[in-house]
């Protein structure tokens, strides 16, 4: 073979060569990207033209024991932005900004965004020449989403709490249940070209989205309202710091009413400072003082250390215990059980848990409840403090006597007085009745929980006497009495500690009134706490006369007739919260939200308004908004769902 046939050859099998191995390196790599690697690229590439977009769940309604509604979830726009397609993102922004109350330098930021996708306004109603207008603009859309309504707005809010932009409960009520009251969220899917100019959603391709479950409340709208407002009108009256009222169930623990002041309106929750929102009724700890004193009889009773006769020296009105000298407000020298709780005297109380003896007060204290958490189906409650019995100096055991040197939360003390209502058997408190899926069937269902006896009946219905007695004339809660049934209860007033400067704060006070009615077959109990009230400072002449008209319009409300005095009071009928009478003879507008649109179209007949109305069912939302500036054409758009 000649030199240059061999040379060919050389290079024939050299070509060769590099063939095969370049053929087994593509064979290979198509190995990795068509089966090692498949799934991710496939994603990627997925992601390269698809848009996928959260929508937010459909919340479930929260509704009073009536199946009233306190929370619902309405259909909103939220505004977007594919920044890609936009030419002119200055004229855009300028064109957005007045429609999603957004400055517009913001907005222009966002539209420089180098994201295929950005919100410019999420959960906000708009009419619909402002739809014509964003659906107008090249690059910009609308979605429809879902954001929570609360038609009562403030009632119970401390209570039911407000979720954020995701659709998470943040307080309350809204927090406890979130996984019920969530559902499950959709997707929507978008495409885009390879230039990635072009977006189109795609409404079909949604995964089965569900609404989430509701609550049902033992909450009583019509009572919640009847507290909020009477709790209202006394602060605000005395000028006082803060303010609880709660309503009970004392037969089977239901909450009928919890109000607190100051509140929050929680479709607005961001204008409130965070200590608004809170639920003072269970975080909130006070000094009982002499409410405290109905648990003291009721221990020395139960161990028969005293009868409700028996009569006691109070030193007319000065005592010495230890280095301190008690005192009461008025002078008193013999005086029976039954009256040093009438006339609420301390040297009566000091002396009568001299009696009953340290380990077995301390132990009542517990059984009632004290210093740990009733067990309440709300968040935020605290356990109250009680020192520990080894800690109990002799000071320290005749002050707790009167209420004084011992904490407790509102809820602790209505359920400890809710116990000798029901005849000595304390129950649990709660608010929820039962969780019900969109379709109707009970999730979960609340029954009533017997925590335990802490008295004899035979001892509970001997407190009920002397209780009763408190608010007969004379009595230091006889501001609390009505004329048509038997109220039973006890006044509180005690000192706030110094946090600052160790022991009691001057001229800082705790007014109380604690009772249940009718005396003789309890329906209602009620507490009333008023936080530093200024001027007058006393229960009986601060907090009782609140008590008295919560409990007298309640039971007006529900049906029990007058039984003697021959007092009749016509029920209560609730009342729009936010705005009033005087908003609309003022000029301003009033606030439709939550009304039928038969009642919406007789309001602003009265005005008079001409109202254009979008939709059916229930006001949701209004434009001018409430207490706004009724204009000159007097007219406004009114959406119903």
């Amino acid at each position: 073979m000649s030199k240059g046939s061999r040379w060919l050859k050389v290079r024939l099998v050299s070509l060769l060569v590099f063939f095969l191995i370049a053929f087994a390196g593509l064979t290979v790599r198509a190995f990795q990207l068509q089966i090692v690697e498949n799934g991710r690229l496939k994603a990627r590439a997925s992601d390269q033209y698809r848009k996928t977009i959260d929508i937010l769940p459909e919340r479930g309604e929260i509704y009073d024991r009536n199946l009233n509604e306190l929370a619902i979830s309405m259909e909103v726009d939220s505004v977007y932005a594919q920044p890609c397609m936009i030419e002119d993102r200055r004229t855009a922004a300028e064109a957005v900004s007045s429609i999603v109350s957004v400055d517009a330098g913001s907005v222009y930021k966002r539209l420089r965004d180098k994201s295929s996708f950005v919100w410019l306004k999420r959960q906000i109603d708009m009419p619909e020449t402002e739809r014509s207008i964003v659906r107008g603009i090249r690059g910009v859309g609308l979605l429809k989403e879902r954001k929570r309504f609360y038609p009562a707005p403030q009632l119970a809010s401390n209570m039911i709490g407000f979720v954020g932009y995701d659709s998470i409960g943040l307080e309350g009520l809204e927090w406890r249940y979130n996984n019920y009251l969530r559902g499950e969220g959709m997707k929507i899917a978008g495409l885009r070209d390879a230039r990635g100019k072009e977006m189109v959603f795609d409404d079909g391709d949604v995964s089965h989205a569900s609404k989430g479950s509701s609550l049902i409340l033992t909450l009583d709208r019509t009572i919640q309202y009847i507290a909020e407002k009477e709790l209202l009108k006394a602060a605000t009256n005395a000028n006082a710091k803060a303010g609880i009222a709660i309503v009970m169930d004392p037969s089977n623990g239901e909450i009928l009413a919890m109000a607190s002041y100051p509140t929050f309106d929680p479709n607005n929750f961001r204008r409130y400072r965070p200590r608004d929102w809170r639920n003072r009724a269970l975080t909130d700890l006070y000094e009982p003082g002499s409410v405290f004193k109905i648990f003291l009889v009721a221990a020395a009773l139960e161990e028969g250390v005293v009868e409700p006769n028996d009569i006691i020296y109070c030193e007319n009105g000065g005592y010495r215990v230890a280095d301190r000298i008690f005192h009461d407000t008025m002078k008193h020298g013999w005086l029976t059980v039954k009256d040093i709780v009438k006339y609420s005297s301390n040297i009566g109380a000091v002396k009568l848990a001299d009696r009953l003896g340290r380990s077995k007060y301390y132990r009542y204290i517990n059984e009632f409840g004290f210093g740990k958490k009733t067990g309440i189906d709300l968040p935020g409650e605290v356990s109250g403090y009680v020192r520990k019995l080894q800690e109990w100096s002799r000071v320290t055991f005749s002050t707790i006597s009167f209420g004084q040197g011992i904490s407790a939360t509102p809820i602790q003390l209505i359920t400890a007085a809710s116990a000798i209502a029901n005849k000595g058997v304390l129950m649990r408190p709660y608010v929820v009745k039962a969780v019900v899926s969109p379709d109707g069937e009970v999730v979960k269902e609340v029954h009533p929980v017997i925590e335990r006896r802490v008295v004899s009946e035979e001892t509970a219905l001997e407190v009920t006497e002397i209780l009763k007695r408190v608010t007969k004339d004379g009595g230091s809660g006889e501001r609390a009495a009505i004329s048509f049934v038997d109220v039973a209860g006890k006044t509180g007033t005690s000192q706030k500690p110094d946090p600052v400067n160790g022991g009691y704060a001057q001229g800082k006070y705790i007014s109380s009134f604690l009772g249940y009615a009718p005396a003789d077959s309890p329906r209602l109990a009620i507490i009333v706490m008023i936080d530093e009230p200024s001027g007058d400072f006393y229960g009986s002449t601060v907090a009782a006369p609140v008590f008295r008209e919560i409990l007298k319009q309640s039971m007006a409300y529900m049906g029990i007739l007058p039984n003697k005095g021959g007092e009749s009071i016509k029920p209560v009928k609730l009342a729009a919260i936010r705005r009033t009478n005087d908003d609309i003879e003022g000029g301003r507008m009033p606030d439709f939200r939550g009304k039928s649109m038969r009642m919406v179209l007789r309001m602003a007949k009265r005005i008079p308004l001409e109202v254009k109305v979008v939709g059916s069912g229930k006001a949701i939302s209004q434009r001018p908004s409430p207490g706004g500036k009724i204009g000159r054409n007097r007219t406004a758009e009114v959406r119903f769902q």
